[in-house]
């Protein structure tokens, strides 16, 4: 089981040794899930997650409480379609981003570390992998997702060399495209080019970003009066979605906001969890409206 970050500031903003129902909509291997589950006999998990994969062992690793939860194979964004009753719903939890057990796993090929194919779908059931990103896409379609979801201000001369080389042979695995980008590239002491290359690529691929402010309005409406939302971010581009809509919907007289500022890990969590160091947490509590439904 890998480290679930933030597990002190969860456990505070959702209140979770009280009792309750709970949604976890980003299961991965169940770290989450388990303190969830562990903190009180009375609390009752519903869990989604888009790699079937992590399901698999999430299911294995929760097995002490087999009787208080059901997993869903799903985006957390269907959480409409999938048989909950969100009006009973006391805590939401959402950890966004790519997982430990994904950048680990070299199969995947999320990681520029090891050498792995061109994939990084966290569901291996859609169609659209890296490998169609980096050798279909054309220039304007590349040029934007660079910027856009890898914050590179110029990736004119990335482009350009991933579509020079893609000419002469297919880029199919993740060597391939690390030793194109660091011929021009070279590491920085700042965010690093070819993780970005690489960020912006996985969003693309697992459409991370796309409606997620409008799934976080949604369902910040349909709560009941009390529950609670935790959101932890791992890079600006999440944090900014979560902030934004947060702050809609407190000035919409919907939520309260828990955090005036994001929460992040301590030192002493950071040493522990490597991981913990980019983390963000924002949390609200719906308020007793009279523009409360649960429909």
């Amino acid at each position: 089981m890998h480290i679930p970050v933030l597990k002190n500031e969860v456990e505070e903003f959702l209140i979770i040794s009280k009792g309750g129902t709970f949604f976890d909509g980003t299961v991965g291997m169940g770290g989450h899930s388990s303190i969830i589950l562990n903190a009180c006999p009375k609390n009752y998990l519903y869990g989604a997650d888009k790699d079937l994969e992590a399901l698999a062992i999430a299911r294995k690793n929760l097995e002490p409480f087999k009787s208080r939860f059901t997993l869903f194979h799903s985006d957390f964004r269907n959480l409409n379609s999938l048989p909950i009753n969100i009006a009973r719903i006391d805590g939401f939890l959402f950890d966004l981003g790519v997982s430990s057990f994904q950048l680990d796993n070299p199969e995947k090929g999320f990681s520029y570390s090891q050498k792995a194919p061109l994939d990084m779908r966290m569901d291996k059931n859609q169609d659209i992998s890296a490998y169609n990103v980096v050798n279909d896409y054309n220039y304007e379609e590349l040029a934007d997702i660079f910027k856009k979801y890898g914050e590179i201000k110029n990736p004119a001369r990335i482009v350009e060399q991933i579509i020079y080389h893609r000419k002469i042979k297919k880029i199919k695995t993740t060597e391939d495209l690390k030793t194109i980008i660091r011929k021009i590239s070279p590491k920085q002491k700042t965010m690093d080019p070819l993780a970005r290359v690489f960020q912006a690529i996985r969003i693309e691929v697992n459409q991370e970003l796309t409606g997620l402010e409008e799934f976080f309005l949604g369902l910040f409406s349909r709560m009941k009066p009390g529950a609670r939302v935790v959101i932890i971010s791992f890079h600006s581009l999440e944090d900014r979605i979560v902030k934004s809509a947060l702050k809609k919907a407190r000035d919409s007289n919907i939520m309260k906001i828990l955090t005036k500022k994001p929460v992040t890990a301590g030192e002493d969590e950071k040493k522990r969890n490597p991981r913990a160091r980019s983390a963000k947490l924002r949390a609200g509590e719906r308020l007793a409206t009279d523009c409360y439904s649960a429909k």
